[in-house]
């Protein structure tokens, strides 16, 4: 149990970003406990967030959420969603200005309100400077590279969707960009924690070469028409798709694009 209490505490620090931010959130409820006298704003500010935390906290509660979860932990810190941490704190930094202003006058609250704001902005960090954050590419959000081969091979309207294969790296944005482009894997192959096995996305994972012949044999048997092979400076192929029957569409930033006809042809004998 002591193991698991200490597990819960590391996942806490790590949500609040570390002590610093932790500590102010606490000092707040603290502050909150002694000052705030209107029923539901305790309710709100203060019996909820503490009743959460020492749920939270609390060994047979996690292990009865991760047995709920169907074994998964590693969510368990989404508990942690249900505080309002950043309201609590700054609703907090005002009830001291409020304090301050009532027994010393406008110039207190003042510098509290200042004080408080400094010590919030020196504890964060700048978001920006993350290795996670780029700069948008787009209005949507996504890398332009996936926009440009989804608005190549996507269907006219009143067509039927598509079947078709992407690189791992790029499996994550097409379905957020264009659903009338369905994947023969998608988020869930490319996630190993999950550990689901796809013919596809086994071929198309080789580190270093992509069977072509073995590639097709599987696409064409669920009527896949189109192919985006991995830029050829990071994989190779074991014969060029040409020989197969593919044709080439475009390159799109070194992602080749490419059209099977003879899956088009399967597809079309089989249900007509």
């Amino acid at each position: 149990m002591y193991g698991i209490f200490m597990e819960s505490v590391v996942i806490f620090k790590n949500y609040a970003g570390g002590k610093y931010l932790a500590a102010l959130f606490l000092l707040a409820l603290v502050w909150l406990l002694i000052t705030e006298k209107n029923k539901r704003r305790r309710a709100l500010f203060i019996y909820m967030p503490l009743s959460l935390l020492l749920l939270f906290f609390f060994p047979i509660f996690r292990k009865v959420f991760v047995r709920l979860m169907g074994g998964e932990g590693d969510t368990y810190y989404r508990v942690l969603w249900l505080i309002p941490m950043g309201i609590i704190v700054a609703y907090g930094g005002v009830k001291l200005a409020g304090f301050l202003y009532e027994r010393w006058g406008t110039w207190a609250g003042g510098i509290a309100c200042a004080a408080v704001g400094a010590v919030i902005i020196l504890g964060g960090r700048y978001v920006y400077a993350s290795q996670y954050m780029s700069k948008a590419q787009n209005p949507y959000h996504l890398p332009q590279t996936v926009v440009d081969i989804c608005d190549l091979i996507a269907p006219a309207e009143g067509e039927e969707r598509i079947w078709a294969v992407f690189p791992t790296d790029l499996v994550y944005f097409v379905r957020q960009y264009d659903t009338d482009i369905q994947l023969l894997y998608g988020r869930e192959m490319v996630e190993p924690k999950w550990q689901y096995a796809e013919p596809v996305h086994t071929v198309m994972n080789h580190p270093t070469m992509i069977d072509v012949e073995e590639l097709l044999k599987l696409t064409r048997e669920r009527y896949c028409t189109y192919i985006v092979l991995p830029n050829a400076e990071s994989k190779g192929v074991t014969e060029a798709p040409e020989n197969f029957g593919l044709e080439l569409i475009d390159t799109v930033d070194g992602y080749p694009v490419y059209y099977d006809p003879v899956a088009e042809q399967i597809k079309r004998e089989t249900f007509q």
